[in-house]
């Protein structure tokens, strides 16, 4: 009897330390997130705040992060696309991307032009038409979406005509049905205030640090409850 209690108590105790370290790591992890967020935000307040760009002609778009692009060209509204699944308001809907092709260099770049709702794709070739130009000047924040998580292809090949749906932001599969063949692998979000603009819904990060440092709470809350009934069970209980 007493080698099965010191046996339960042994495995208590190795439960205890597992649950202890868990959620310790936990909670840290969640620490770590709220400081990546924090510096993401400082990192994009910084950025805008510098003079704007007015080429694409650099070899890595991460150098560029959250910099404000000015850009004289033409939107491709012949060949546009719909991010599906993006929630506004908690309402589901589209982003539109609209590919935009530099007068300078003849770059294309995505652009975003903001948040439509998901009401029916009838109606949306014209809603999302902007009136056409031989060049515009736009004036956008250069961003590197991730794709987060993937399922199937990015392009139903099903689709035909246009404005096809994306599921996600897939570059190479975007390239192959524009003309040109080829997309810069970042996306500019355009300015609210610009022609051609929907509903705003973009953010630097989806969620801010005060999010995580929540999590964080709740990991060491649970660590300190763990610990707190270990004692209590094994030494102020056994004292009365």
């Amino acid at each position: 009897m007493k080698k099965l209690m010191n046996r339960a108590g042994l495995i208590y105790l190795a439960a205890t330390v597992t649950l202890v370290i868990v959620f310790a790591r936990l909670g840290f992890w969640q620490l770590d997130r709220a400081a990546e967020k924090k510096q993401m935000l400082e990192h994009a307040s910084q950025a805008q705040r510098a003079a704007p760009e007015r080429t694409l002609a650099f070899d890595d778009p991460r150098q560029f992060l959250y910099r404000e692009f000015l850009l004289r060209g033409k939107f491709d509204l012949h060949r546009q696309f719909l991010l599906d699944n993006r929630i506004h308001n908690k309402q589901a809907g589209f982003e539109v991307l609209t590919p935009f092709i530099t007068d300078s260099e003849g770059h294309v770049i995505l652009v975003n032009r903001g948040w439509v709702a998901h009401d029916g794709n009838r109606s949306l070739k014209t809603r999302i038409d902007v009136p056409r130009r031989d060049s515009d000047l736009i004036s956008g924040l250069l961003t590197i979406p991730s794709r987060g998580f993937t399922l199937g292809d990015a392009i139903d090949g099903s689709q035909s005509g246009w404005p096809k749906v994306l599921q996600y932001l897939d570059y190479e599969a975007i390239g192959r049905e524009i003309s040109n063949g080829s997309v810069l692998p970042a996306v500019l979000v355009l300015a609210e205030d610009q022609p051609g603009s929907f509903a705003y819904n973009w953010r630097p990060v989806a969620n801010g640090p005060h999010k995580h440092y929540g999590y964080a709470f709740q990991w060491f809350a649970m660590l300190l409850a763990v610990m707190t009934i270990f004692v209590y069970l094994n030494f102020i209980k056994k004292d009365e």
